[in-house]
């Protein structure tokens, strides 16, 4: 997917600039609904800000970045200076557990006390009326918003913020009221360039495949991975999904890695590290090839206990000449991936290839298998059956299950 990088500005109601806010805008439509979509585009905007430059943008003003509140918790935002950034913060995208709203307030915090600005959207207040304490800002858009809501929080010290103000109309409704507007009204939007989003994805796997691979034990790799909260926090809700039922709550990185094995728990964090980009680039392609990597983790249980974890990354990487627009020996060579996964997509007689010719007909037939009463339905789940050693109907729920799998990752 491409994007369009722009910023727009934010003015005082006098006409001066106070600073801009950066976005990006998608230059095409997305599979993604518009919740999920605005969660994984906000965790791209600050690595793109941070590669653009704060000064370059901002031009000697602060610049704004809207982030839901759920996505508080990643590294990146070590890469903007607090002193330059200010924070648009909007409600969750996903489900705000108490953890994680904890562990958000305390990075919110963390800005604040480091001379970022915190301009909090009125709906997140409403939601949580404590966070008011590290708001500079409140804001609201002139589009939902009544003149009543803006009277309501005149008494607590805040700056407000109106932003959507498109027409005379919005601007004379709120203009005595608050103290910034933003909008086409007062200021069109800037296109600063245009990026496509796959050179992100490619950096992205290769600086966690070099990452993972120094970690020996459970213990160093958690020690890694805690360092970003923001992908330790989405490891634990995918670990502790509705997909894996565990009986008891897994309540660390290291924990987890126990439990699961240190090779699938650094496949989970491979998954969960590209997935806001690959879910955004093409969310069609990067689901299927999650169910081939839950299929090919799953056939290869009987055949090739010992290569579970390279059969599930053969899945993984199986689509993603088509994601990246890249030759996949190349780019597995590039990143250095084990030859066993190369030998997959080099020779097609090899033991991983045929796993993945049969888990490539399992994700295709997804709409005939979920609507199927039964695998007597199927003839090739035959076939299937006695080359990985499972029953049909143990090959069927294998695939359902991965089907869902898929889902809960794209969702996270």
């Amino acid at each position: 997917m491409d994007f369009s990088v722009r910023r727009r500005a934010i003015l005082d109601t006098a006409g001066n600039l106070f600073a801009y806010e950066f976005y990006l805008e998608p230059l095409s439509t997305s599979e993604l609904p518009e919740d999920i979509l605005e969660n994984k585009v906000a965790v791209i905007t600050i690595r793109t800000l941070a590669e653009y430059g704060l000064k370059r943008v901002g031009e000697g003003k602060r610049v704004f970045i809207k982030m839901p509140i759920d996505t508080m918790l990643v590294k990146a935002f070590e890469l903007l200076s607090p002193q330059l950034t200010g924070f648009k913060l909007t409600p969750a995208t996903v489900g705000l557990g108490k953890t994680v709203y904890t562990r958000a307030l305390e990075s919110i915090e963390k800005l604040s006390l480091e001379e970022a600005v915190i301009s909090v959207h009125y709906e997140l207040l409403k939601q949580h009326p404590d966070i008011i304490q590290f708001a500079n800002i409140i804001e609201f858009n002139a589009g939902t918003a009544e003149p009543a809501d803006v009277r309501k929080v005149e008494t607590v010290g805040k700056k407000v913020l109106v932003s959507g103000v498109d027409s005379k109309e919005l601007y004379d409704k709120f203009a005595d009221l608050v103290d910034y507007v933003e909008g086409d009204f007062v200021g069109a939007h800037e296109e600063l360039q245009q990026i496509k989003l796959a050179p992100f994805l490619k950096s992205t796997l290769l600086r966690l495949l070099v990452l993972m691979n120094t970690a020996q034990t459970p213990n160093e790799f958690a020690k890694i991975i805690e360092t970003d909260v923001g992908l330790s926090a989405k490891l634990l809700r995918f670990i502790n999904s509705a997909y894996f039922a565990l009986r008891k709550k897994v309540k660390s990185i290291e924990q987890a890695a126990v439990y699961f094995g240190l090779k699938n728990i650094k496949n989970f964090i491979l998954v969960l590290a590209i997935n806001d980009y690959a879910t955004v680039e093409n969310p069609t392609l990067w689901r299927k090839a999650l169910i081939r990597a839950k299929l090919m983790e799953e056939l290869s249980k009987n055949v090739m206990p010992d290569n579970t974890s390279e059969a599930y990354l053969v899945g993984l990487f199986s689509l993603i000449d088509q994601i990246l627009d890249v030759r996949i020996p190349d780019f597995l060579v590039e990143v250095n991936v084990d030859d066993l996964i190369v030998s997959a997509f080099v020779d097609k007689k090899s033991p991983l290839a045929k796993l993945l010719s049969m888990a490539s007909l399992l994700e295709e037939k997804e709409r005939e298998i979920k609507g199927a009463k039964g695998a007597g339905e199927f003839k090739f789940l035959d076939s299937i059956a006695k080359s990985v050693k499972l029953s049909p109907e143990e090959v069927l729920d294998v695939a359902r299950r991965s089907y869902m799998m898929a889902d809960t990752v794209i969702h996270l």
